[in-house]
């Protein structure tokens, strides 16, 4: 049983039909932007959320060791120790309970900016314009 041979397009059917390589380059290059932003967004966000986190735990540390140093020293009553190891720590809660919102605001922000177009394409749409 003899097959039909595979159909081939020219180059004038592919211009014909609205379809060349110049717009599918220019679709995967712009895909490829697109990817690389969100990638990029993706990791300065990641670092945002673990340079947040580390200062927050730092500051943590140390309001813990002044409040145990200050008991130590006798500055502090031990009746007022809780108490203000209670607020130390729901300070450091709040702030690591932030970071989330604070990492998606710029992860937003970092794919909101706008792409600037290279030299050609600067080039091109200005020769474009009416």
């Amino acid at each position: 049983m003899p097959t039909a041979a595979p159909k081939r397009t020219s180059d004038k059917t592919a211009a014909r039909s609205g379809v060349s390589n110049g717009s599918h380059s220019e679709a995967v290059r712009e895909l490829f932007v697109h990817a690389t932003r969100i990638q990029l967004a993706t990791l300065t966000s990641l670092s945002k959320f673990v340079v947040g986190w580390a200062q927050s735990a730092d500051r943590y540390a140390q309001a813990i060791s002044d409040e145990l140093l200050g008991r130590a020293q006798g500055k502090t009553a031990p009746r007022e120790l809780l108490g203000r190891l209670a607020t130390v720590s729901s300070t450091h809660l709040r702030e690591v309970s932030a970071l989330p919102t604070d990492v998606v605001r710029h992860f937003n922000s970092e794919l909101a900016k706008q792409a600037e177009p290279r030299q050609g394409q600067q080039r091109a749409r200005r020769q474009a314009a009416p």
